[in-house]
């Protein structure tokens, strides 16, 4: 047994030596931060609202109940999606074709109205896998569509993915002003806020089975509502309900956090892929 413990305790130090020291930091201190545990938000944040998905289903697998929740209080929600998904793998559409990217289009405007969003999403049509090579871009989209925007959802700092990097350096470039409610997609993060999504939780599975494309490679629906059953269990639901964290953020403090862990400098050359899945 001590040998496997050993062996268990090395494995953990190689990872921890394996992620970049500015990332390792940026973890620490977001860790701090939710050290008492999580916060349960008596509701979403006030509107207007921004929403940035580097993908076709980030933002229902990150943020769609609480953005269903904007949209039953009656919030302007504004959804920008980087990218068109067409790198997606594993469905029956040939990758990176022009049909892949309509289809996965198609599915997120789906998806938006589940979920009660009355405008329909903005595709930016960037690059997918090659987001770094197109932040300026993406940056001035967010600029013009999130002008108003009072709160922005986008995935985590420690996101791992390369586009979800890459986004955060958008949003950063952007200077919007708006308060960042980072989501978790490919890693759970250390969140400081939660909300109580369980009212509209049968819109968000609803919302997140209309991406079969993406469903036949990944089962979404069964790893966000676990991920979301795992957040009700701290935040006085009694692990009965449905939940979704947040990473909260003002746009100094979230402007700080992805300049230290060295996002801005990057153009997508030399970085760590991330999943091999573009979601």
């Amino acid at each position: 047994m001590w040998r496997i413990r050993r062996l268990a305790h090395r494995a953990a130090r190689a990872s921890a030596d394996a992620v970049p020291h500015a990332v390792r930091e940026v973890a620490l201190a977001l860790a701090t931060r939710s050290a008492d545990g999580p916060t349960l938000l008596p509701g979403p944040p006030e509107g207007p609202v921004l929403v940035l998905a580097p993908h076709p289903d980030d933002e229902t697998i990150g943020a769609g109940g609480t953005i269903a929740r904007h949209a039953a209080r009656g919030d302007e929600v504004v959804v920008v999606v980087a990218t068109s998904g067409e790198a997606t793998t594993g469905g029956r559409i040939r990758h990176g074709s022009g049909r892949l990217a309509a289809a996965r289009e198609a599915e997120c405007r789906a998806a938006c109205v589940d979920l009660g969003v009355t405008m329909a999403p903005v595709f930016c049509r960037l690059p997918d896998g090659r987001l770094g090579e197109a932040v300026d871009e993406l940056a001035g989209a967010l600029a013009e569509q999130g002008a108003h925007a009072s709160v922005v959802y986008a995935p985590t700092v420690l996101d791992p993915h390369r586009d979800h990097r890459a986004a955060n350096a958008a949003l950063v470039r952007a200077g919007l002003r708006a308060e960042v409610l980072g989501y978790e997609v490919w890693s759970p993060a250390p969140v400081d806020v939660l909300v109580d999504v369980g009212e509209v939780w049968a819109d968000k599975e609803r919302a997140l089975r209309r991406y079969a494309t993406a469903l036949a490679s990944v089962d979404y629906v069964r790893a966000a509502a676990g991920l979301a059953a795992y957040r009700s269990a701290s935040c006085g639901l009694g692990g009965v309900g449905w939940a979704e964290g947040f990473v909260r953020l003002d746009p100094a403090t979230h402007a700080e956090l992805v300049t230290r862990a060295g996002l801005l400098a990057w153009t997508g050359d030399g970085e760590p892929a991330g999943p091999s899945t573009d979601t």
